[in-house]
């Protein structure tokens, strides 16, 4: 017997084209990490069936840790949020 793939398995089991599926699981605001769960193959897989179909799952948001850090936050320009910041100098003092 031959080894099925994602896309035959998907097809057998669930009694609807592959797009179908996919298409109905991004609807949901499932992660392509959700899918590969219920579909029981790598998340790979997953993202290389959905991009042949050009479906696109709900990929949660990476969190920065700066964005929160207490550096970033103060009022005064650091190494942290000095980038983050307006640069407003007055010329006047620092002309003398």
């Amino acid at each position: 017997m031959a080894i099925q793939t994602v896309e035959q398995r998907i097809i057998d089991e669930f009694n609807c084209s592959v797009s179908e599926l996919l298409a109905k699981y991004a609807s949901e605001g499932l992660t392509s990490k959700e899918v590969a769960e219920i579909l029981q193959c790598g998340v790979s897989n997953v993202r290389r069936i959905a991009r042949k179909y050009n479906i696109r799952f709900n990929q949660p948001a990476m969190q920065s840790k700066v964005v929160h850090s207490k550096e970033f936050l103060d009022k005064a320009i650091n190494a942290t949020n000095f980038l983050s910041r307006a640069w407003r100098m007055n010329f006047s003092t620092h002309l003398a």
